[in-house]
């Protein structure tokens, strides 16, 4: 069952990673309903994005990586069309005011030339807004994981989003961002828990063994995020799973760190803050 995630990762950097991005990258000033989670205060995941068509609403999940573009899975679009195609940014609720909201226009969907509908493989897409952003407390870019990052079982992850907090339950008025913590989940384990070759080497998977936390119809997109020291590094992006917050079945996550060269080819300028992110010890 398709979903969007956002999960904030706290990661131990090894501080050489990328460019202009990496001093303002993961740190929102303000950080101290996911199924089993709880509001998010305001500004605490600056990055986390609403992607909206405007007969529509709220869709899908992303997260702000530099000031001109967005992250999100590529399942979130059946087409490259952009009629409609909005970012919210700095956004709090879903229904009622959000003062500190930014909205951008779409002009391009770049979904990854490897995406595989069936496998859901590679299921990441960049989206280029209208307009360049200035960061506020409330909006602000991600970090992300650097080629060659590990995320062993067991590490600590954050997923947020709008997403139901339920199978078929929405999230009730006004709709507030939610945040949960969930861990890795071996990779291995997983295969076998979702089915045998279901989980690629592109994929990460988190959640916890009883269940009760976990991603779920519209969160799909999403961050996941890990925090070591004072920086946050996405490691996901919410892909898929089956059910929301089941026994023994995690949510499956697109890895970042898989795509930092495909990222910066189509970025060109102004490059996400990558970050190698490797276990404290």
């Amino acid at each position: 069952m398709w979903r969007s995630e956002c999960v904030v990762l706290v990661l131990v950097l090894c501080v050489r990673g990328s460019l202009a991005q990496q001093n303002v990258c993961g740190r929102p000033p303000l950080n101290p309903r996911i199924v089993g989670g709880q509001a998010a205060s305001p500004g605490a995941w600056p990055w986390q994005v609403s992607l909206q068509r405007s007969a529509f609403g709220h869709f899908c999940g992303g997260s702000l990586i530099n000031k001109d573009w967005v992250m999100t899975a590529a399942h979130c679009f059946s087409s490259t069309n952009v009629a409609g195609l909005e970012v919210h940014l700095g956004k709090q609720t879903l229904e009622g005011s959000n003062h500190h909201q930014v909205i951008r226009r779409v002009t391009q969907v770049i979904r990854h030339p490897k995406y595989d509908s069936n496998t859901n493989d590679n299921d990441i897409t960049l989206l280029r807004m209208d307009a360049s952003v200035t960061f506020t407390n409330y909006i602000m870019p991600v970090c992300l994981a650097a080629t060659g990052s590990t995320f062993p079982a067991g590490t600590k992850s954050w997923i947020t989003g709008w997403g139901d907090i339920a199978s078929g339950v929405p999230l009730p008025y006004p709709e507030e961002l939610q945040e949960a913590q969930v861990p890795i989940v071996d990779r291995k384990q997983c295969d076998k828990q979702l089915g045998p070759e279901t989980v690629t080497n592109n994929m990460i998977c988190a959640g916890l063994r009883q269940g009760g936390k976990d991603t779920c119809q519209g969160d799909s997109g999403g961050p996941m995020v890990n925090k070591k020291g004072t920086v946050w590094i996405q490691s996901g992006i919410t892909s898929f799973g089956y059910g929301c917050a089941e026994p023994n079945s995690p949510g499956v996550y697109t890895l970042v760190s898989q795509y930092q060269g495909w990222i910066s080819n189509i970025v060109k300028q102004n490059l996400p803050g990558f970050i190698k992110f490797t276990p404290a010890r």
